[in-house]
């Protein structure tokens, strides 16, 4: 059963250690390492070396961490799994913030260096309507979610006496039970709101997706837009059916409340679904790019392009931290990464933050 286990911890960890460390190929060909290029300058040689260093070296750290993560987890109980595993993120966290601020500061060093860009305008492509058209997915197939809730607590309350005091919260990796809770509806209950508030964070990111800042290449503004388009489009589906599919995860672990079921089916059910989040995530991220940059991207690279990028670089502290008093956009394309950040020059950004926060919190509070 460990060995089943470690397959699908390698399954979605694997890939995530293979996103950190490729991050570089995905962006706009306007940007590298969270400063503004020209295209001429991100595929010279000085910069293609860099990108090589950073996969190499992120690759190497965030390997060995996985591996000492998994040699420390393996043989322990539920509780000690999770704090290596905590621990394990945390030192994930910390040494890609470290280092892509070190290569951010090296490419910062090295722009004056590269090869002059072309003397083409500065040119900032917008599509009046681009609102128009449908970048998301509809709101109303989060209904979908709202029945599979409404089913599963009609099932808890009318299956209450059916199930076992006490009741198991908490399993390890082999499926063991490491944490229980006496019997009440706050405990019987607690996935439904588990699952309200995960229907609810991801359908305002599908709500994000459709409303954040348009950003055209202005070097080809029609290309752009489609890329745009699909990217958009792409990643609305991936949240509907990841957040379905934790949905379906929540409402199995109800069954198994009144049912019990073999640990092993437990086990491959509870892991199944992270893993295939994270390989849909990992497909999306290498076939589309930010903002689909890497839909045909062979063929722009070939082409060149006519127009400079936009010099916005002041308006993106250390490179991925966006604040400009002078956008009211809330949301907009991250440089560092796949997928949006916020305008933290907008007071609405500090709001959402705060209140995603304490719904977090109060979640984490909920769980105890």
């Amino acid at each position: 059963m460990m060995f089943l286990s470690t397959l699908l911890l390698l399954l979605m960890f694997v890939p995530l250690v293979a996103s950190l460390a490729f991050m570089p190929y995905l962006t706009w060909e306007t940007v590298s390492f969270g400063v503004s290029v020209s295209p001429e300058q991100y595929w010279s040689e000085p910069i293609r070396r860099l990108r090589r260093q950073y996969a190499a070296v992120s690759g190497g750290i965030y390997s060995l961490l996985l591996i000492a993560c998994l040699l420390s987890v393996w043989n322990k109980d539920g509780n000690a799994q999770g704090v290596w595993f905590s621990v394990y993120i945390g030192l994930t966290i910390i040494f890609s913030t470290a280092l892509y601020l070190v290569f951010y500061f090296r490419m910062k060093k090295i722009r004056p260096a590269l090869p002059v860009a072309s003397s083409a305008p500065t040119l900032l492509a917008v599509d009046t309507g681009f609102r128009r058209q449908k970048l998301a997915l509809s709101g109303k197939w989060f209904l979908i979610h709202a029945g599979i809730i409404a089913a599963s607590v009609a099932l808890v309350l009318s299956q209450y006496a059916a199930i076992p005091d006490p009741v198991a919260m908490k399993f390890d990796f082999s499926g063991e039970v490491v944490r229980s809770a006496t019997k009440s509806y706050r405990v019987v209950l607690f996935p439904n709101v588990m699952q309200v508030i995960m229907t609810i964070l991801f359908g305002f990111v599908n709500w994000s997706i459709q409303h954040s800042k348009q950003q055209l290449q202005a070097a080809d503004p029609e290309r752009s837009l489609r890329q745009n388009v699909a990217f958009r489009r792409r990643w609305s589906v991936f949240t509907l059916a990841s957040s379905l599919a934790l949905i379906l995860m929540f409402s199995f672990m109800q069954v198994n409340l009144i049912r019990p079921m073999d640990k092993n089916i437990i086990t491959l059910v509870s892991m199944a679904v992270p893993v295939f989040i994270v390989l849909f995530a990992l497909v999306l991220s290498f076939t589309t790019g930010q903002g689909g940059s890497r839909i045909g991207r062979g063929t722009a690279a070939a082409t060149g392009t006519s127009t400079a990028p936009v010099p916005d670089d002041r308006y993106w502290k250390l490179g991925s931290i966006y604040f400009n008093p002078q956008d009211p956009s809330l949301f907009v394309e991250k440089r560092s990464g796949i997928g949006w950040t916020m305008n933290f020059a907008n007071p609405l950004s500090w709001i959402t933050l705060l209140g995603i926060l304490a719904v977090i919190g109060w979640s984490a509070w909920l769980a105890k």
